[in-house]
């Protein structure tokens, strides 16, 4: 298994740990892993989320329109929304185009 494979297959045992409600231990047990061994995989999966840009700089390749608090029936008829920003504060930041 190369590398990235395994991280990546390691990172989503952890994500699946998380949510589902067993202690490490248990869950390691259950994965067949040593307690050391998810631990440190646990510890890698952090420090990936820590190291991942919180913010991504879009270049737009139009000048964007800024309409603040309209509705997509103000914007165009029938718009639909193609892509979506929802925020763990509950802002919501949608792109029609």
């Amino acid at each position: 298994m190369m590398k990235t494979s395994k991280s990546a297959a390691m990172f989503a045992k952890v994500d699946e740990w998380k949510n589902s409600g067993k202690t490490l231990r248990e869950f390691a047990a259950a994965s067949r892993l040593s307690k050391s061994t998810f631990e440190y995989w646990v510890r890698k999966r952090r420090e990936s989320l820590a190291s991942s840009p919180a913010f991504v700089e879009l270049s737009p390749m139009v000048q964007p329109r800024v309409i603040i608090g309209a509705t997509p029936k103000q914007l165009e008829p029938d718009a639909q929304a193609q892509i979506v920003f929802t925020f763990p504060s509950g802002m919501c930041i949608k792109v029609y185009g």
